[in-house]
């Protein structure tokens, strides 16, 4: 009965509906013409239909691209230790996890990986390795630069679990980006797409500690853009007006793009570090 699955506590609908137009609950709401009942209502959907149409959809795109294409390759690996050799990539385009599990990356992906024929005992496990997981043990901690290391403290001072966790964070990352800059060509670029956190009240501010992360490695970072997120099309509902008392309409209204360049030259890159 859930609207999404990526969430600790996901938002239950009010009013469900089977496929033939059954009233499977909310049945005592139905007379109710609230418009927020559009926000909360819901329709049970075959998921192998919508997996099927969501295949088709995807195939056509694929063809729509045309033969005159580079051939995609998909591999296996671990984004801090990557499968691939110094100074062979171009460009790099991603987004990783928010800070200290923003999101429940786990709840949104348990479903596919046992699709996929992943073990459901095994998935407390898998949890425990993704990035900016609470889990601490046997984690390396790496040094940080000044503002992050500021912020830290802050975050750990208020609340040490969080702490401890954010600084797993970090540290997991300042590794990815490091693993970048090795991949990178002289000149490539890598475009980061992240969203802060608030932990306790406080900012982790992700996209000037990933920043600084990068500039610590040798990395220049041109600029960090602002990408205002369309409230009717998050992933988390916002609801038809505007609350600003609504702890949840007052998350995730923004994400940053963040500009990674690797200097084009060995005088460059002096330069940079």
């Amino acid at each position: 009965m859930a609207f999404d699955l990526a969430h600790t506590r996901p938002h239950r609908a009010k009013m469900v509906t089977s496929r033939s137009g059954e009233m499977v609950l909310g049945d005592n709401l139905a007379e109710r013409s609230a418009s927020r009942l559009d926000f909360q209502s819901k329709t049970l959907r075959s998921p192998l239909d919508e997996f099927e149409k969501r295949f088709q959809q995807n195939m056509k795109g694929l063809l729509q691209l045309g033969v005159h294409t580079f051939k995609p390759e998909t591999n296996y690996g671990d984004a801090q230790v990557l499968p691939l050799e110094g100074k062979s990539v171009d460009l790099i385009v991603t987004s990783p996890p928010y800070a200290s599990n923003a999101i429940d990356y786990m709840r949104a992906h348990k479903f596919s990986l046992v699709w996929m024929g992943h073990a459901v005992d095994d998935l407390s496990m898998r949890r425990s390795k993704y990035i900016g997981g609470e889990t601490v043990a046997d984690v390396e901690i790496e040094q940080f630069p000044s503002q992050t290391a500021t912020i830290l403290g802050e975050v750990t001072a208020l609340d040490r679990k969080k702490g401890v966790a954010l600084r797993r964070y970090y540290s997991e990352m300042t590794r990815v980006l490091s693993e970048m800059f090795r991949v990178l060509k002289y000149g490539g670029t890598s475009v980061v797409v992240v969203g802060s956190s608030i932990l306790r009240g406080r900012d982790t501010e992700t996209q000037n500690c990933l920043a600084e992360i990068g500039q610590s490695i040798g990395f220049e970072v041109p600029k960090i853009g602002i990408r205002h997120l369309d409230r009717n099309r998050r992933m988390m509902p916002a609801g038809s007006k505007i609350n600003l008392d609504s702890q949840i309409q007052q998350r995730m209204h923004e994400e940053y793009v963040i500009g990674f360049y690797k200097p084009q030259s060995h005088n460059d890159l002096d330069k940079a570090l």
